[in-house]
């Protein structure tokens, strides 16, 4: 009897990807990687070295010809050019090729909560109106229109701060002298890196089974925590004084929870960052 993979194509696979692959089943996914420059890789994925922006990329992705296509490429540098580049001019070629393709089942978008810019404090989720207040998440936005027009074929994933073994800044600034620390106290938002690829796992067996899922999903651990307490407990892990931290007087940002990832059954390994900095820590 022929066994019939699903060809999965991560393009712009690094971190995150590898860990997609780290958690998905080869016995089912065959999977594929687009990267600029190769390295280091898990044994089952195909790495190819194909930059998403040049032209021949459309026909590296006709030639493998993948039920699903994963795009998690991320700008280059801080840049209105670099987001633009990365985000919509690199995914409206992807959407290009997926009109030509025989079997495809669907795609997933890696986007970011950049996109949430309004100043609040209500806690946001996906249910809410997405305002973006600078280049970053207007470039970001503008790939979800390119995205959804797809319809449902495509999903949305609006990942929060990612962190994980090899993602260590909080560490290290709790390691550093407090003073160095930022002059706001601003609400933090995160996911593990792999809960981030087990979810993406998670939805891409509900797609092999046919089953329906939405075109957006926010991917966060839904504890939004200020960051000096994120910093003061990975101090205390640590074993370091915590004697001469100031709080700052002003504080800001953003409060993120997912209500969609919660209603699908799917459950965090990591389900706050005191869990996620404890394994990283040991």
């Amino acid at each position: 009897m022929e066994i019939k993979f699903l060809k999965v194509l991560i393009i712009g696979c690094g971190q995150l990807g590898f860990s997609i692959v780290n958690n998905a089943d080869p016995d089912v996914f065959k999977l594929y990687g687009f990267s600029r420059s190769l390295r280091k890789s898990p044994a089952s994925i195909e790495m190819h070295q194909v930059d998403i922006l040049k032209t021949e990329a459309i026909d590296v992705i006709k030639l493998i010809n993948p039920e699903i296509i994963i795009y998690a490429v991320s700008a280059d540098t801080q840049s209105i050019e670099s987001y633009q580049d990365h985000y919509v001019v690199g995914l409206k070629k992807t959407y290009e090729a997926i009109l030509e393709l025989d079997h495809f089942k669907h795609l997933f978008f890696v986007s970011s909560t950049r996109v949430y810019g309004q100043k609040t404090t209500k806690i946001l989720s996906e249910l809410d109106i997405a305002e973006p207040s600078d280049y970053g998440g207007e470039a970001l936005m503008e790939a979800e229109t390119v995205a959804r027009q797809l319809k449902d074929k495509a999903t949305i994933l609006r990942l929060s701060g990612i962190y994980g073994p090899n993602r260590k800044r909080m560490i290290q600034l709790a390691q550093s002298n407090p003073g160095n620390w930022p002059a706001t106290n601003n609400w933090s938002n995160r996911i593990h890196e792999e809960d981030a690829a087990r979810f993406i796992v998670f939805l891409m067996k509900r797609i092999m089974m046919n089953e329906s899922i939405e075109p957006l999903y926010l991917v966060t651990d839904g504890v939004p925590t200020k960051q000096y307490d994120v910093l003061t407990w990975i101090r205390n892990r640590l074993q370091l004084t915590t004697d001469t931290i100031e709080l700052p007087i002003l504080e800001s940002g953003k409060q993120l929870q997912s209500v969609l990832l919660n209603q699908t059954g799917f459950v965090l390994k990591y389900p706050d960052f005191t869990y996620g900095y404890e394994a990283i820590i040991d």
